[in-house]
């Protein structure tokens, strides 16, 4: 196929192979991972059985065997974009039989607690599919599409005042709709998504005691967990980075609300213990079932440092109160996101490569 990728890629366009003694390190261990991962063996299942389900349900565990690659293949794809020779084709080889034998076998049912994990091997598709031949291409991108189109029809289901419609549910929707509806190319889904988008954090961000909105969520009214508060958040702060042009003052400025809310908790200012009041029994089910996430004890701070972590680039005001994060350890996706989203007075640290003769500005990748 030909084109480019779709989605705001910050730092990946300026990655210089010529100069690699300036390559940050978390796009060098990407590459890394890469080449560890050229004999990848992806075992597709038909559906996911994560919502509602214990983690020792056969189909949860089913379910988190078959995405444990997924951060392999978001690997690969960036190798794939950024590596030298052979890595380079290699790995678009690597990432491409990946998504195909995943396209061939899941149909998207549209639930997004259990299709939020593809967000990885949709952005993988962006950065791929300009790589391969017509017909895989199409697939790819077809394959991704139906993500959009299935949620969709997931919430047309729900009614209005559906709990699924105000929490944590639609804010992961909203970021598979997202990413789904870019890269494959959905005009009219996504011109839709500017309001969807106010009008999920109109109903998200509710009023605390003042009887004034104060950056809680309904998720933190509903489950009365930080846990879940982060859970609303990150999936909008995901959509800043990946697609900027779509999140407007109004969504924005109620995301930042839900970062700054974590600020006293984050910096040990106040204490809140998890679920104690929880409004929902199956918090309780898996409480009795031994989840660490869901006993009743004290947030951990450390629980918000991956959100805080990935929204310093696109939200600087909270950039006073989180510098200790910047160089903490993090998840291997966490960290190449950090690389390629940094924050905008680090960028001029890394030359930009040349756009060659013939090249397309666009596509420096």
């Amino acid at each position: 196929m030909t084109g480019e990728p779709q989605l705001e890629w910050g730092r990946l366009a300026a990655f210089d192979l010529t100069r690699a003694a300036q390559m940050p390190a978390d796009l060098v261990r990407a590459w890394q991972v890469a080449q560890q991962s050229l004999g990848l063996v992806v075992r597709p299942i038909e559906r996911f059985e994560l919502a509602g389900t214990l983690n020792g349900h056969p189909g949860h565990v089913r379910s988190d065997e078959a995405k444990r690659p997924f951060g392999a293949i978001f690997a690969l794809a960036v190798a794939s974009r950024t590596a030298a020779e052979p890595l380079r084709s290699s790995s678009l080889r690597t990432a491409a039989a990946a998504l195909l034998a995943w396209a061939g076998i899941y149909r998207p049912a549209g639930n997004p607690i259990d299709e939020w994990f593809f967000v990885p091997l949709l952005q993988a598709a962006d950065l791929i599919a300009p790589g391969l031949d017509a017909a895989d291409g199409r697939t790819v991108l077809d394959w991704v599409a139906e993500f959009a189109v299935a949620g969709d029809a997931f919430f047309a289901a729900k009614a209005d005042r559906n709990p699924a419609r105000a929490n944590n549910w639609m804010a992961r929707r909203l970021l598979i709709r997202t990413v789904a509806a870019t890269v494959a190319g959905l005009p009219s889904l996504r011109a839709e998504l500017p309001g969807q988008l106010s009008e999920f954090t109109a109903r998200n961000y509710i009023d605390g005691p003042s009887g004034r909105p104060d950056g809680r969520t309904y998720d933190f009214r509903q489950r009365d967990a930080l846990h879940y508060h982060i859970a609303a958040v990150q999936p909008l702060v995901e959509i800043a980075l990946y697609a900027p042009d779509l999140m407007t003052a109004a969504p924005r400025a109620a995301v930042l609300a839900g970062l700054e809310f974590l600020r006293p908790y984050f910096l040990r200012q106040a204490k809140h213990t998890e679920f104690a009041a929880t409004t929902i029994s199956f918090d309780l089910v898996r409480r009795d079932d031994g989840n660490p996430v869901f006993q009743p004890e004290p947030w951990d701070p450390d629980h918000g440092r991956v959100v805080l972590r990935l929204a310093r680039p696109v939200f600087p005001e909270i950039r006073p109160w989180t510098e200790d994060i910047v160089h903490a350890r993090y998840d291997p996706r966490t960290k190449l996101l950090a690389a390629i989203y940094g924050e905008p007075q680090r960028r001029a640290q890394w030359p930009r490569r040349p756009v060659m003769a013939g090249e397309r500005k666009r596509c420096p990748l």
